[in-house]
């Protein structure tokens, strides 16, 4: 008899626990869907700046090659009249035939030189500039992670409540 007698403050503290345990999984769930929230944010930052990084890369290889490219015309210069000169020393008149041909072909080895220059210096550029792309692209991408594991976890915690308060009150009607 005493056993029956018990039953109804058994149930009650099945109920109880049932809703604790309902609302302590409903936490978990809810702190576990804001940690991973967390976790692809800042994963999400971490793409952004290397986007950054890969924009800054870009800028200074392009300041870099145009400024080599000023030196070369500099060194091409005192090259071409160094060549000048020398033909000039030796009695030739640089303004025709060899001394001529030979400055022009010259000329357009450093032209071919520079415009070489320039395209790889447009090639790294648009390679930064395409990483710089996929960072953020990952970025965006970890952000919207981050928004479902935030969804998720409050899903994840309103089921857990329901589940808990379904238990109970089946604990009640069957008691």
């Amino acid at each position: 008899m005493a056993f029956v007698a018990a039953l109804p403050l058994i149930a009650k503290v099945a109920m109880a626990a049932a809703v604790v345990g309902g609302t302590v999984k409903a936490a978990g769930a809810y702190q576990q869907g804001r940690a991973q929230a967390a976790a692809n944010d800042y994963n999400a930052d971490i793409n952004e700046r290397n986007a950054q990084v890969a924009e800054v890369q870009a800028q200074q290889l392009q300041l870099r090659e145009d400024e080599k490219i000023v030196k070369f015309r500099e060194d091409y210069k005192k090259f071409s009249d160094a060549q000048s000169q020398a033909f000039r020393h030796n009695g030739w008149i640089a303004s025709s035939g060899t001394p001529l041909k030979v400055a022009l072909a010259s000329a357009a080895e450093a032209e071919e030189e520079i415009s070489t220059r320039k395209y790889n210096a447009k090639l790294g550029v648009q390679s930064l500039d395409e990483s710089a792309l996929e960072q953020r692209m990952s970025g965006n991408l970890q952000r919207m992670y981050a928004s479902s594991a935030k969804r998720a976890g409050i899903i994840g915690a309103g089921t857990s409540l329901l589940g808990g308060a379904g238990k109970a009150a089946q604990i009640q009607m069957n008691t």
